[in-house]
């Protein structure tokens, strides 16, 4: 329609691309397309479309972690914290947490689950009771839900 011949690339840069941040997934490979979101981010090449929309659907779930920061946060201020405070707190844990999780990033994400817990701790506590309520498994179902919508 436009007689010029060129190849497309699909990206996903997500919000946070704006601070200079974050994943940038491309499909397929390009030299050019990474070359370019390299300098605002991390570019991810992905092979075949099939596989981007894996990529697609944890995008899906970035409402869902501000929002467990925000419930975390409003816990905070209904126990007697300064908003201003716990959102502070919350925020910045969870940048320190994914922080680490980078610095990490070549080792299975497990090893993490296991280092943050301590027998009888309050980790501990925390993942037996979330998993036992079956939170997990509801991401999972979640993007499962979002990756079936995108295939349609």
């Amino acid at each position: 329609m436009i007689k010029v011949k060129s190849t497309i690339v699909r990206a996903i840069p997500l919000p946070p691309i704006s601070l200079k941040i974050g994943p940038v997934p491309i499909c397929p490979p390009n030299k050019k397309v990474k070359a370019f979101f390299d300098k605002i981010g991390s570019t991810i090449e992905i092979k075949n479309e099939k596989l981007s929309i894996n990529f697609w659907s944890t995008s899906g779930m970035m409402a869902s972690y501000y929002n467990l920061l925000r419930v975390m946060s409003d816990w905070l201020v209904k126990n007697g914290i300064k908003r201003i405070d716990s959102q502070k707190y919350i925020t910045s844990l969870f940048l320190a947490l994914s922080e680490d999780a980078v610095v990490n990033s070549k080792k299975n994400l497990k090893f993490l689950v296991k280092e943050s817990q301590t027998p009888k701790g309050l980790n501990e506590q925390g993942l037996k009771e979330m998993s036992k309520k079956g939170v997990f498994k509801s991401v999972v179902n979640t993007l499962n839900s979002i990756q079936k919508r995108l295939n349609k």
